[in-house]
């Protein structure tokens, strides 16, 4: 299980994410939606280092990790696939995933399976990709680094429906061996299909969290999140 305590971050002197707490339960999928601006991006760069955290703490398991230090985090099994990808341009394709692969970890799916293009390409240089071919190779990235948890940032970014579809399949099968997944998404069509829980962000604060069937009964919450008055 993740959890995150009292977790207030942002730039500088700027203050984006104000204390927040959170806990994802090993095997579940959960959505973080909320408009632009709302410190989505902040959030998931603050467990990983890559921006100023003010106070807080995160644990894994119960056994606590050092915020800020994305190296450490990744010897623990967490990945992170940013908003920019987070692929070495000037690596193959076939470079890139071996980096990423865990030599004690095997994830229960095929990422080839799931993105034939990167079968297909694995001697091309990553920089020579598209945005959603670049979006595909870091989801993969991700799944393979991900023995206990997945974070990923704009996940639908580039990438055609359908293979959004098999990449989310493909993270629910990996929930189900006990890792934890949270994806950063615009929209709700996808969690609604896909996750667990629905996380909805407003000004840097978690304003509700509630899980997938409720808010499938009752979708008002999502849609007052979401559109702009």
């Amino acid at each position: 299980m993740l959890q995150l305590e009292h977790l207030t971050a942002g730039y500088g002197k700027t203050r984006i994410v104000d204390d927040i707490d959170l806990e994802i339960p090993a095997g579940e999928v959960v959505a973080l939606l909320g408009r632009n601006g709302m410190g989505k991006t902040t959030l998931l760069r603050s467990m990983f280092g890559l921006c100023d955290v003010f106070s807080g703490s995160l644990t894994i398991d119960r056994s606590p990790l050092p915020l800020g230090r994305p190296e450490g985090l990744a010897r623990h099994g967490l990945s992170f696939m940013p908003d920019d990808r987070g692929v070495f341009p000037n690596l193959t394709v076939e470079e890139n995933l071996r980096l990423a692969r865990r030599r004690s970890y095997t994830p229960p799916v095929d990422i080839y399976d799931v993105f034939p293009l990167l079968a297909e390409r694995s001697r091309q240089l990553a920089g020579q990709f598209s945005g959603g071919q670049k979006q595909q190779l870091g989801l993969a990235r991700a799944m393979l680094a991900g023995e206990r948890l997945i974070v990923v940032d704009e996940f639908s970014q580039g990438l055609q429906p359908s293979v959004a579809k098999e990449a989310l399949e493909a993270l629910r099968t990996i929930a189900a061996t006990g890792v934890s997944v949270l994806i950063v998404e615009q929209g709700p069509q996808l969690p609604l299909a896909y996750a667990d829980r629905i996380l909805g962000m407003v000004k840097g604060r978690l304003v509700f969290d509630e899980p997938v069937p409720k808010l499938r009964a009752d979708p008002e919450p999502l849609t007052n999140l979401l559109v702009v008055a």
